[in-house]
Formats: C-alpha cells, sequence, structure tokens
C-alpha cells in the first residue's frame, strides 16, 4: 500500500487551524489544489519509478551482456592460453627433433667423410701398388725387349758370317775358273772314192765338240724376312681364332720387321692376349706401344684396348681414368669418341 504524500499530510495538519479562517471556497480550492500536487505526485512517482526500472533493467540487461561477453572473453583466454601452451610444447618437441636430425647428419656426413678418406687411401695403395706392378712389369719388358735385341743381333752376326763365307767361296770358284781355257775338236774333211761294186760308206759327219768354261757364281743369300706377307699370315692365323700362333708371328715380326711393322706385331700380339682373355699381360703389351711410341697411329687403339683390359678386370676406376686420359691426349681420334662413349 502507497504511503500518502508529505504535502497531503501537511495540509491535512494545518487544515483545522485553516478552517477558522478561511471560507469555504476557499477550502474548495486548497482540496482542489491538494488533489493536484496529489495528482502530480503521483504521476511524477510513476514516470520517475518506471523510469527506473526501465534504466535497471537496461543496465541489468547490460551487465548480463557484459558478463557473457566477459564470459567468452575468458573462454577464448583460456583458449588462447591452451593454444600457446600447445605451441610452446610443439615448438620444443620441433626443436628436439631438428637437434636430433642435425646430429644424425651430422654422423652421416661424418662417416661418409672417412668412408671417402679410406676408399681414396685404398685408391691411392691400389694405384702405387699398379705403379710398383707396371714399374717391375716395365723392367721386365726391358729385359725382355733387350734380349731380343741381343738375339737379333746374334741372329744378324750369324747371318753376316754366312754372307762372307759365301762370298768367299764364289771368290774362289771364279779364280779357278778363270785359269782354264776353251778346247774346241773338229773332224777332218775327207772324200775318198769308191767303186760301183762296193757299198758306199757313210761319210763322217763333222763333229765339234766345244768346252766352254764352266763359272760357278754361288749367290750369297742372307736370311730376310718378308714382313708385309708375314703380319698378312699373322692377321690370317688370328682371323682363324688361332691366337697363340699368330701371337708367335707377330712376336717374330716385332723382333726382325721394320719400325713400322713391329708397332702393328706389338699391338696385335696384345690383341691375341685379349682375345685369349690375358687381360693382365695384354696391358703389358699394349703399355710397351704407349710408352716407346706414343705418336704412331696405334696409340689411342692400343690405350683404349688397355681401358677395356683393365675393365675387363673388374678395375673400373683405372679404366676410367685411362678413359679420360686417352680423351685428353689423343681428342681428335676415334678411339677418344669411343672413350666418350663408354664413359656416358
Amino acid at each position: 500500500m502507497k504511503k500518502p504524500p508529505f504535502s497531503l499530510l501537511c495540509a491535512l495538519a494545518v487544515a483545522p487551524f485553516l478552517v477558522q479562517c478561511a471560507s469555504q471556497d476557499d477550502l474548495n480550492l486548497i482540496h482542489a489544489q491538494l488533489r493536484s500536487i496529489d495528482n502530480k505526485l503521483t504521476e511524477l512517482e510513476t514516470t520517475t519509478v518506471d523510469s527506473l526500472r526501465k534504466r535497471q533493467a537496461s543496465n541489468t540487461s547490460q551487465i548480463d551482456q557484459l558478463n557473457q561477453e566477459l564470459l567468452s572473453l575468458r573462454g577464448g583466454l583460456e583458449e588462447t592460453g591452451h593454444l600457446n601452451r600447445r605451441l610452446k610444447e610443439q615448438s620444443k618437441e620441433l626443436e628436439l627433433n631438428f637437434k636430433r636430425y642435425a646430429q644424425q647428419e651430422e654422423q652421416k656426413r661424418l662417416e661418409e667423410v672417412k668412408r671417402l678418406e679410406q676408399e681414396i687411401a685404398d685408391k691411392d695403395n691400389q694405384l702405387n701398388q699398379f705403379s710398383d706392378q707396371l714399374k717391375l712389369q716395365q723392367e721386365n719388358l726391358q729385359a725382355i725387349q733387350q734380349a731380343r735385341v741381343d738375339e737379333a743381333k746374334r741372329k744378324a752376326a750369324a747371318a753376316a758370317r754366312a754372307a762372307e763365307q759365301a762370298r768367299m767361296r764364289a771368290d774362289a770358284a771364279n779364280k779357278a775358273s778363270s785359269g782354264s781355257s776353251a778346247t774346241r775338236i773338229r773332224a777332218d774333211k775327207r772324200k775318198k772314192l769308191i767303186s760301183s761294186g762296193s757299198a758306199p760308206t757313210p761319210q763322217a759327219a763333222p763333229v765339234r765338240t766345244a768346252t766352254t768354261p764352266s763359272s760357278s757364281q754361288p749367290a750369297a743369300t742372307v736370311a730376310t724376312v718378308e714382313t708385309g706377307s708375314s703380319i698378312g699370315k699373322g692377321k690370317s692365323l688370328f682371323d682363324q681364332g688361332k691366337f697363340r700362333e699368330a701371337y708367335q708371328q707377330f712376336e717374330n715380326i716385332s723382333a726382325s720387321g721394320s719400325a713400322e711393322d713391329a708397332v702393328e706385331a706389338k699391338y696385335m700380339m696384345g690383341e691375341c692376349l685379349f682375345a685369349l682373355q690375358e687381360y693382365d699381360q695384354a696391358i703389358l703389351d699394349y703399355q710397351n706401344i704407349i710408352t716407346n711410341h706414343p705418336s704412331t697411329g696405334k696409340a689411342p687403339a692400343a690405350m683404349l684396348k688397355q681401358a677395356m683390359a683393365f675393365e675387363k678386370l673388374n678395375d673400373k676406376d683405372t679404366a676410367r681414368i685411362l678413359y679420360k686420359k686417352l680423351i685428353a691426349t689423343y681428342k681428335d681420334s676415334p678411339e677418344a669418341q669411343q672413350a666418350q662413349q663408354k664413359l656416358n
């Protein structure tokens, strides 16, 4: 229940005192004014209360909205914090993984470097061994060549002695024949008269006997080797697959033939050994041409076949080195193109 306004209470309090002084109209006017004031106060109170209530409701709504926004912000902050923590954990994990990966790669790199260094050291040892073997083989080859030269000199000396003996025999025969003279015997011509009863005897025909001086001319023969036909014979044996016989034929030519034929023969000696799959020995014959006849046409072919021989011996690295050397040394030769194809 609403309380009466303060003005009304004041009016009622002073009313007994005013009754005595004021008329009835004044009282009515006062009552009217009081009612008007009371209505205004009531209206003002109602308006003010409604406005306050609306404001309070609006403020409550705004507070609720602010609370919701605050809760939403708190939720976002919590989610952001959670994401930050997850990101930090992932960052730490990534950092650990990266360090582990870097350590593994560093270990792999060190192992690869050690492996390459060991491989290079092994290759150096192999090259040193091959160098020593090649040096020894070259010394052996020089000894063999010297022996062949000595044998050729011995054969040449024997041939010279035989020629000298033949010449001496020819001179002796010429001297013996110059002392004898030529004699001629002629029969006498005679006519004989015969009777009619006697049988005619045949007339002896003139007989002539002439002895001419006999001169014996023994030709001095010197043993020579027809290298052209010998090389053809050797190649024929090679084409027939008789590599041992062909090798012997070419070996004889290399010892006694001309310089050009000797180079050809030495190259074919290597070809015979290559065909016999004696690659290590073929390498030596090819090396003889490369070392002693580097400017001949057979040098690039010998180097190519030498590299192929090393390749047959499963020494790929040495073969590759020889292919590169062939390309660098004889770059305009057909063998250099074949070497490039081998490398490709």
